[in-house]
């Protein structure tokens, strides 16, 4: 039953690695409401939401193994992502509370099932 977790963890990376995508295409010269033009690099964010991803998507693939690390990665990502999407709220509020609901559905699934892990 750590499907559930495992692909919840897949649409996260999912998630993580679209952010990813926009951080890099959204890097440039923007013009302010007051006129002023300001220079955003948001290529860090981009380096960072990719970083999250690629973890997701291995501990996905170790959950479906039924590998230890896979939970105890799946819990801490699940934190970090949660937290870092917490950064976004203003930003995209209605993305960052699915992704942040993702998460706590990522920590549910690995709590609920995580007597399978104690024979590991």
């Amino acid at each position: 039953m750590l499907t559930f977790a495992a692909v919840m963890m897949f649409v996260v990376a999912g998630f993580g690695a679209l952010a990813a995508l926009f951080a890099f295409a959204g890097t440039g010269w923007w013009v302010t409401d007051m006129g002023n033009l300001v220079y955003a690099n948001l290529v860090l964010w981009g380096i960072v939401d990719l970083v999250i991803a690629l973890i997701a998507l291995y501990a996905g693939i170790d959950i479906l193994r039924g590998g230890a690390y896979g939970l105890i990665v799946g819990y801490l990502f699940a934190v970090v992502g949660a937290i870092r999407w917490l950064f976004v709220i203003a930003a995209a509020p209605v993305l960052a509370v699915v992704v942040i609901a993702l998460c706590v559905m990522v920590i549910y699934g690995l709590a609920k099932y995580s007597d399978y892990f104690e024979g590991a």
